[in-house]
């Protein structure tokens, strides 16, 4: 995810980005309460969610790194561009990326809240996404499942 807001500028990897409602398209991301990140979504009330490519795991890991510089110096090391209307900064080589405006935050628990958000507009182009599954980043390849016809009682989705 990436966010300006006044002369603030952040990105940050988000391990779960998920849709939430199709009509209207909405998503939804859970971050830690009180992060950079979620405050400065809540005050700007936009913010770019950045679907990477497999092939861009080290780009998943800068955003990840603490280390990393702060505000737009962050950007240096990454190819981007700024969204046309918002300048929120829209990350190159993704997959997709959709602008989104904050609609909800839900409490999780002592520590998250769940951001949702209604994506306003996005792009998107052929690719194999980067899949965080059991605190590993994963290339993953899809293929065509083959699905039981729903009169067919117990029946079970296997791999072709």
């Amino acid at each position: 995810m990436t966010v300006t807001y006044s002369n603030a500028a952040h990105g940050a990897t988000v391990s779960t980005a998920s849709v939430v409602s199709q009509h209207p398209l909405r998503f939804g991301a859970s971050l830690r309460r009180g992060s950079y990140l979620a405050d400065l979504v809540r005050q700007r009330g936009e913010f770019v969610l950045n679907v990477l490519s497999s092939r861009q795991a080290a780009v998943a890991d800068w955003f990840a790194n603490p280390e990393r510089p702060r505000g737009m110096r962050q950007f240096d090391y990454v190819p981007w561009t700024a969204h046309k209307q918002s300048g929120i900064p829209v990350l190159g080589g993704c997959l997709a990326h959709f602008t989104c405006r904050l609609t909800d935050s839900v409490s999780l628990g002592a520590t998250d809240d769940f951001l949702v958000a209604e994506v306003l507009e996005g792009q998107g182009r052929e690719g194999r996404p980067l899949v965080n599954f059991a605190g590993q980043l994963h290339d993953v390849e899809f293929r065509d499942v083959f699905r039981a016809r729903r009169e067919q009682a117990g029946a079970i989705t296997t791999f072709d």
